[in-house]
This record gives C-alpha cells, structure tokens and sequence, in this order.
C-alpha cells in the first residue's frame, strides 16, 4: 500500500498560503539581532495590548476548558455592538470563521474580488470550491457587473473585505445592497473598519445572507491568540455553532478579547495613533517623488513605486532590517504595502528610503 493513494487526489493542485516568517527566523536569515527589525509587514498593532487587557490574559483559568457555547464573549461583543448574543460566533481568528461559513454552505464556487486577502483562495482551494477571481476596477473598486457573474455561474458565497487589504478602500455601501441581491451569501470582513469606514452590522437586519466579521488582532493588539468573531441572522449563527469545533476560543483569547471591550475607551487612544501614523508615514513617503500612497482606511498604506521595481525596493528595505509587504501577482506588480507603526517605525522607515 502507498501512503499516497489514501490521501486527497489534488494535493499537488492546492496552494499555500504564504504567511509572514517569525521575527527570530527572519532576524537569522538577514543577519540582525531581532530588537533591529522593523515589522511593518504584517498589519499587527506595534503598541500590544493594554494593560488591562494581559493582567486578565494572566488570569484565564488555563487548566480548564473553555465554554464552548462563548456566553460571555458572545454577550460581551453583542453588548458592544448593540446586537443579540444570537447574532454572535467567535472563532480563532476570522480565519476559523471563513472556513466554518465554507463548509455550511460547500459551494461550488467561490467570488473573490481581487486583489485582496489571500486567505480567501486558499480555503476555497482546500474546500474543493473553485475560486472565482473577480479583478477589481483599475481604482481599485468592486466590479458589481462581475461579481453578479460570477453569482449567476455558481458563486454560493462572495468574500469581501472593508476596508480592504491590501488597498485599503472600502465598500461601496449602495454597491453592497445591490449584491446583497443576490441568491449567494455574502460575507463582509471587517478585519480593519477600527480604523476607518463605516461598519456594514446594521444591515444585517434587512439582509439574512448577510455575514460580518471582525477580529481583535489588529485594534486589540491579540492577533498572537488568534480570535474573532461574526455577526449574522440569529439562524444561520445557530448553524454556525452547531458546526465549530467545541472549544475553539481558549481561555486565555477569551479573556483577552472580553478585557479589550471593556477597555476600547483607552485602547481607542492607541487606536487613533495608529491612524495618525499611517496618515504621517504616508504623507512622508509622498514627499519622497516615487512613493504614491493610495487612500487607505485601515492601518496599512499600498504604494506605487515609481522609477525602480517594487521586488527591489522590499528586498533592500529587508536588508537593512525593515519588512514590508511585497506580492508576487501581476495586479500589484509595482506595489509595496506598509502597516502603520509607531513613530519611531515611521522615522526608521523613512532613513532607509531615503539610503536607497
């Protein structure tokens, strides 16, 4: 017997998804001890959690398991959002959502207006639903002719995300209605709206094919315990817990999660730095002659380079121990993406630009 014919027959056909290295790895491979990187790569909030926020991490229960039907998370984020408990699912990460959302519906297609996050193509591929890639409009917005489309070729369910990565706009709300429409389920992550544009919740009510989702690891600065959460109709969240892994927030992203919404009033602070920092690295990148910042409402900024191959500008940005995003797709071939830090991020940023 050979161990390959018990396995799935289109291994070979799937894709990674590529993520971001650990800081020790990269630290190795460049060649700079770890307190010398500058990690501007990976949309993470540089501040960290609020104080508060790791003393009641410190003191989750660890040796207990965690509630698998999220009581007290759930009512927590429907307080916070003036919704129901009903309305609510929390996962690890929104990434444990999408995959819940796939598998309850199982398309046979999947919309993804590109580009944008990876993650979505990845968990279609694996889900053995055919990734419809809807190319957005040159300005980066949604094409909704397409995507009615890609619906009417068999797209069970659209991903889209607001603002979005790596462009930073956000949706068209009337665009929205109109694709709400439509026979599929729609699914709007809103990974980033802490940090610009207006939330989508309220449409849930008029809207059952209607999910949104959001996570604490950007504003939150928890994106290391991985949790998030939907909203949706009450009855497609109730199918949503029936089919999650019982234990899937652990205590301690619980806890953590619960602690920031009780704190977002001072955590609202880091929050508007963030914001504050993106608009000065990106106004300062601008004045640089071949930097051009594209409008953004989340905590990141994509740039058209000008002059020089945005490959190159990553890889000599990398060297001097500053990451940045860089993809390797023909729509974003001349583009870099850089999250907004701290200011002491931005300033060393800005000094290697300026070397190279």
């Amino acid at each position: 017997m050979k161990l390959r014919e018990l396995l799935r027959t289109d291994l070979e056909d799937l894709e990674d998804y590529v993520p971001v290295k650990p800081l020790d790895v990269l630290a190795a491979e460049i060649g700079l001890p770890v307190e010398r990187l500058v990690k501007l790569d990976a949309n993470e909030n540089l501040y960290g959690p609020h104080p508060e926020v790791l003393e009641a991490i410190r003191s989750a229960p660890f040796h207990i398991y965690p509630d698998p039907g999220q009581q007290a998370l759930r009512e927590a984020i429907a307080r916070f959002l003036d919704v129901e408990a009903e309305n609510v699912v929390a996962g690890t990460g929104a990434d444990d959502l999408l995959d819940i959302l796939i598998r309850l519906v199982m398309p046979k297609a999947i919309a993804i207006p590109t580009p944008t996050f990876g993650m979505y193509r990845f968990l279609a591929k694996i889900s053995r639903a055919k990734p419809i890639e809807v190319p957005r409009r040159p300005n980066f917005d949604l094409d909704v002719v397409a995507l009615k489309h890609a619906v009417q070729a068999g797209a069970g369910i659209v991903f889209l995300t607001s603002p979005n990565n790596p462009t930073g706009n956000p949706v068209n709300r009337a665009e929205l209605e109109a694709i709400c429409a439509l026979d599929t389920l729609v699914v709007v992550d809103e990974a980033y709206i802490e940090f610009g544009g207006e939330s989508v919740v309220s449409m849930i009510a008029s809207h059952p094919n209607l999910v949104v989702l959001r996570t604490f690891s950007k504003w939150a600065g928890l994106a290391g315990l991985r949790v998030g959460y939907s909203v949706s109709d009450p009855e497609l969240a109730s199918h949503m817990m029936s089919l999650k892994q019982p234990y899937n927030v652990n205590v301690a992203a619980d806890a953590g999660a619960r602690a920031a919404l009780a704190h977002f009033a001072e955590i609202k602070e880091t929050i508007a730095s963030i914001v504050a920092e993106r608009d000065r690295m990106a106004r300062l990148c601008a004045e640089l002659g071949w930097l051009t910042p594209l409008p953004s409402q989340a905590n990141f900024v994509l740039f058209a380079v000008g002059g020089r191959r945005a490959v190159d500008v990553a890889a000599a940005l990398r060297s001097k121990g500053v990451l940045v995003r860089y993809y390797e797709r023909p729509d974003l071939v001349n583009y870099i993406r850089i999250s907004a830090g701290r200011p002491e991020d931005t300033d060393r940023l800005l000094a290697v630009l300026r070397e190279i």
